[in-house]
């Protein structure tokens, strides 16, 4: 089970580094390993926030890249996903993600 945390903050905030690019422009799917790393990731405030536990089709998987390949597609031509630090799992297709549970949340 991975989690992604939405919200407001989420859309800025989303996986930060090297793959905000990417998600940013809509090509990939930022996950996480655990709930924290999550929360952490979709920024501060203290509005609510809602937070999906989701399985994920991983499919074929490469190890952290350089942002130049993840944008002109040569990862994605050959590869499903991509794995992060801090256990982010970058999938490009959204229909590899699977919601299963959508937990609403406020600090």
């Amino acid at each position: 089970m991975r989690f992604r945390c939405l919200g407001a903050a989420a859309s800025s905030g989303d996986c930060g580094g090297l793959f905000s690019t990417a998600v940013a422009k809509g090509v990939a799917v930022c996950t996480y390993s655990d709930s924290g790393r999550a929360h952490e990731c979709a920024g501060r405030g203290r509005e609510r926030r809602a937070m999906l536990v989701c399985r994920v089709i991983a499919g074929r998987v490469k190890k952290r890249v350089g942002l130049g390949e993840l944008m002109d597609g040569s990862v994605r031509s050959e590869f499903d996903s991509v794995k992060g630090d801090d256990g982010e799992l970058v999938v490009f297709d959204s229909r590899a993600v699977l919601p299963c549970f959508l937990l609403i949340y406020k600090l």
